[in-house]
């Protein structure tokens, strides 16, 4: 027999599975009383002041007050009166808000590493938003910054995978431990699409980019082969001066800023347990004395983000392939991790040898964003792990496809 239930500020994950009806589902879900990510928002919504008189509450026999009307069944709920269906009207209308445009934006804000939340993300973060790191992200010092800026052990302190892993990235790229060989082309489908918004978000330890397009940004061919992987997400890593910035180096050469386009595998049950489920490609860039006008909107919106979780959303925006190397026949690719807790293995890495441009002002402006606990992120690059036997690729390919 379905069992009935009352729509609380303390909602629970488990009510869900139980409830008896899809409609009882859908309140439950809305009847949290506030929606909350980093920065401080929060949605309140009608919910919170449901009482036991209210048409939305079930309640069961034994939870039935003794003097008072019983409450109607989920049966009969649709055929009360006018004003119960207009207050269910109401309540459809927020609900739809909460799906359309809260939930989306909620799941995007919330960051604790470079894997992207917004479609694997559990219930129990959507309902409390608590940032509880898991057995692979915990730092002994929960105060430190997670890198070094501030005197404190930096990625030294990573722990899980992080320290115990053996096919950990960045790697240094040297010429002798590379193997040159020839694959198919790499081709990109709705990469040249003019985003319907660009949304700019501080994520605790970077900056990050998301394009909301009409069509999914897909990448295949190459060292994917028939593999096909969607866009997630960018962001960037930079050092503390004009030497530094790039995770990873090519004969330990370092430059000002990388750049992470961040996919998932599509038909994944969940890319971030499965071997080749991430790819994630990078971008160096090289000073040079003007700005780069693709990365100047960026530039500008990171005074307006200066703390974490606060991000800007633009009306459209440049497409992903301004974001890319103009040559994408040639790169180095292996196999490797995030290089941020929980620093997942098993990604596939391509890092372009054809570089962007950057100005010392922009990568400037990187570093007046906050972290965490409050301080400027100087620099955000981990330091090179050793190859431990991986083969690393120099991928060369006769033509590309970019659509």
């Amino acid at each position: 027999m379905a069992q009935n239930y009352v729509v609380t500020r303390s909602a629970s994950v488990g009510l869900l599975s139980s409830s008896p009806s899809e409609y009882t589902r859908v309140f439950l879900f809305v009847g949290v009383a506030g929606i909350r990510y980093l920065g401080g928002h929060s949605f309140q919504h009608p919910c919170d002041k449901i009482s036991p008189r209210s048409p939305a509450v079930v309640l069961s026999p034994a939870q039935q007050p003794i003097v008072t009307p019983k409450i109607p069944s989920n049966r009969k709920l649709f055929n009360s009166t006018s004003s119960d269906k207009v207050e269910m009207s109401k309540m459809m209308k927020v609900l739809l808000a909460v799906v359309l445009f809260v939930v989306p934006y909620v799941a995007a804000h919330i960051e604790t590493s470079d894997l992207e939340e917004s479609v694997h993300l559990k219930l129990d973060k959507l309902l409390f938003f608590k940032r509880k790191p898991g057995k692979n992200t915990v730092r002994t010092g929960s105060k430190d910054a997670l890198y070094s800026y501030d005197g404190g052990p930096g990625t030294s302190n990573w722990d899980g995978v992080c320290s115990s892993g053996t096919k950990q990235s960045p790697i240094d790229f040297k010429p002798e431990e590379t193997v040159a060989v020839y694959r198919r082309v790499l081709r990109f489908h709705g990469a040249t699409q003019i985003p319907q918004n660009t949304n700019i978000t501080n994520s605790g330890h970077s900056i990050k980019i998301k394009l909301r397009t009409q069509k999914p940004i897909t990448v295949t061919g190459g060292v994917f082969g028939s593999k096909v992987y969607e866009f997630q997400q960018l962001h960037f890593h930079w050092g503390k001066n004009v030497n530094e910035g790039s995770e990873h180096t090519i004969k330990t050469k370092q430059y000002p800023l990388e750049g992470h386009l961040v996919f998932y595998k599509v038909g994944s049950k969940d890319p971030t347990t499965e071997p080749d489920g991430i790819a994630v490609l990078g971008v160096q860039y090289e000073f040079f004395r003007k700005d780069n006008i693709i990365l100047e909107p960026i530039i500008k919106s990171i005074g307006q983000v200066t703390n974490p979780g606060q991000f800007v959303v633009k009306s459209n925006g440049f497409p992903l392939r301004d974001y890319l190397p103009a040559d994408l026949d040639t790169y180095l690719s292996y196999t490797g991790s995030l290089t941020t807790p929980p620093c997942t293995e098993g990604v596939t890495w391509i890092v372009f040898s054809d570089k962007q441009s950057v100005s010392e002002r922009q990568v400037s402006q990187f570093r007046t964003m906050k972290d965490d606990i409050g301080l400027k992120v100087e620099y955000n690059f981990r330091e090179t792990h050793p190859l431990n036997g991986r083969q690393v690729h120099l991928v060369k390919s006769s033509e590309r496809v970019v659509a």
